[in-house]
């Protein structure tokens, strides 16, 4: 067996009524409190959150409509330090957690942060403000990692911090009811997703088991959420995969880290599609492992049958996983116009050379 640490940076609270958590976590403080759009306050999650503060005796300062951009990062920076708040609290999806984090690190090392963005520098264990994240659409995994990406719109870079971690990780089921019936199944697939990119290749029998356990389950509520999109022990075990996808405590006999590569290839159709990340990634999917299996075609064999039941042909595998993703409301092909020299001008660090990179995404054309 080889080597292996596990990691416990993130107290993991999952809450059907997070109040009395929050009241006892915030007392007291000043809170930047950093969230999205409006469905924050659909979901209940911003009541939540702006009375338990309250009640408290704590001051709430808010940041609303965070996205990874740098510019919006360096606002909240600028509001944290000018309020000098205690704690930074932040509830949404992947961008917004990410945002959270990157105030709460650059609150300490403001003129250093795009450093440790680049890679330039490790944050792990430096100091920050005290950090909560709620995730309001389980996917990302964000909550419970260690990364933070960024991007500069005013230059066109990004990057990402690796090493910034929340203190406490709040996980509420009903926080993700607002999500309507497409964006609630692409949760539950891109989950099912990170976790396949976390488990394929594990050498590890306890871990791999583990890791098959959890992707069958998040498949099972994503097919009950179809029919039963208010049943909250589904969204729960969607929320618990996502925050297990990035805990490291999956892939610890891991070898080779080829199944990572595919957060190198889905950025691409971003870029020249415009499509969002859930998109991408789930419609490249059942076709990075048609790819990959050229070289690591026993793991995905095995991966396929012992997630999904699917043996004999890899090709025909690969179709009714394709055709599974479809069957949960999923548009499985990219509109538009590819060429291989756009996509070659698309930069990666992917494994797979330029021509391999090509003929994966054709294979996503409609």
């Amino acid at each position: 067996m080889k080597d292996f640490q596990l990691r416990n940076d993130t107290k993991l609270l999952f809450r059907n009524d997070p109040a009395a958590d929050l009241t006892r976590l915030t007392g007291n403080k000043k809170v930047l409190f950093v969230y999205g759009s409006g469905s924050i306050k659909d979901s209940g999650c911003y009541g939540d959150v702006s009375c338990a503060v309250k009640n408290g005796g704590g001051i709430i300062y808010e940041l609303p409509n965070a996205s990874r951009e740098m510019a919006l990062i360096e606002k909240g920076i600028a509001l944290a330090q000018d309020k000098s708040v205690d704690m930074v609290i932040g509830a949404g999806g992947a961008s917004v957690m990410d945002c959270a984090k990157l105030i709460a690190f650059g609150c300490f090392h403001k003129t250093e942060l795009w450093d440790y963005i680049k890679g330039r520098k490790n944050p792990y264990g430096l100091n920050k403000l005290p950090l909560i994240l709620m995730p309001t659409y389980p996917s990302s995994g964000s909550e419970y990692g260690l990364g933070a990406v960024a991007a500069d719109a005013r230059t066109g870079d990004f990057g990402t911090a690796y090493g910034i971690g929340a203190d406490y990780a709040v996980l509420v089921p009903k926080y993700s009811l607002s999500l309507d019936r497409e964006m609630t199944a692409y949760s539950g697939l891109v989950t099912l997703i990170q976790l396949s990119a976390a488990v394929l290749g594990d050498k590890n029998a306890v871990s791999y088991d583990i890791g098959v356990s959890v992707m069958r389950n998040v498949l099972k509520a994503a097919e009950i959420l179809q029919s039963s999109p208010q049943d909250l022990t589904a969204r729960g075990t969607i929320m618990y995969g996502a925050a297990l996808s990035t805990s490291s405590r999956l892939g610890l006999g891991k070898e080779e880290q080829y199944a990572y590569d595919i957060y190198e290839v889905e950025f691409i159709p971003e870029v020249l599609f415009k499509v969002p990340y859930r998109k991408s990634l789930t419609v490249i999917f059942p076709r990075f492992l048609r790819q990959m299996s050229k070289y690591h075609e026993d793991d995905i064999r095995r991966y396929l049958a012992d997630v999904y039941g699917f043996n004999g042909e890899l090709e025909k595998s690969l179709d009714s996983l394709t055709a599974l993703f479809e069957k949960l409301g999923i548009n499985m092909y990219f509109d538009g116009v590819l060429s291989k020299s756009a996509c070659a001008e698309v930069e990666t660090n992917s494994i797979l050379t330029s021509q391999e990179i090509f003929t994966l995404i054709s294979k996503c054309m409609r």
